[in-house]
């Protein structure tokens, strides 16, 4: 695992039942409707789902979703308030075999990932991906915010333009990039498709 990943793990893992209660783990319907139209099947891994919520709605909605974490606490709330399956794995070392799901969810887990590490991820992630599957990213956006003192989070921030060049670098297609307000930041939605 890597250092910084232990840090905001240990983070997680601190305030997992704040996190899970608060304004932090809502279901952004819209957003995942629009994730789950362009799927070309229905098995969807939720990575870094935190209390399960989204993976939780997708399950409701008929889709066959796992969603995985490397904070425990984070896993064992899921398990507690939701029906779906959910796993402790660390998304910089998935360990499925290839062509597994026709998509990822990526709501909240870009943020965690420092930018040399970024190409890899999705370069793993292609792996695990179908031909023609979805990879759904939300994110904060680049901007100026104040971090609380405590937070131990590692808290990464990419620009529209950053996360675009970077998935078609990877070979992504970009179908859907837009920014978003929300929670007093401004956020970035994007659909891609992973074109084999």
């Amino acid at each position: 695992m890597k250092e910084y990943t232990r840090q905001t793990v240990g983070y997680y893992n601190e305030i997992a039942n704040a996190y899970a209660e608060g304004n932090a783990a809502v279901v952004l319907r819209d957003k995942i409707d629009m994730f789950t139209e362009l799927l070309p099947g229905n098995k969807i891994l939720d990575v870094a789902c935190g209390p399960g919520h989204d993976a939780d709605y997708m399950g409701r909605k008929g889709f066959d979703s796992l969603g995985i974490d490397l904070s425990e606490e984070m896993i064992q709330i899921a398990q507690r308030r939701h029906n779906g399956r959910f796993e402790i794995m660390d998304f910089f070392n998935l360990t499925f075999e290839d062509n597994s799901f026709d998509g990822l969810w990526c709501s909240s887990a870009l943020v965690h990932v420092a930018k040399k590490d970024l190409p890899q991820l999705l370069t793993d992630f292609r792996r695990i991906l179908r031909d023609n599957g979805i990879l759904g990213i939300i994110t904060v956006k680049k901007q100026r915010i104040l971090k609380d003192k405590d937070d131990r989070r590692k808290y990464i921030m990419y620009s529209k333009r950053e996360l675009e060049e970077q998935l078609g670098n990877k070979g992504y297609e970009i179908l859907v990039s837009d920014m978003f307000p929300y929670g007093g930041k401004d956020r970035l939605f994007l659909l891609s498709k992973n074109k084999k």
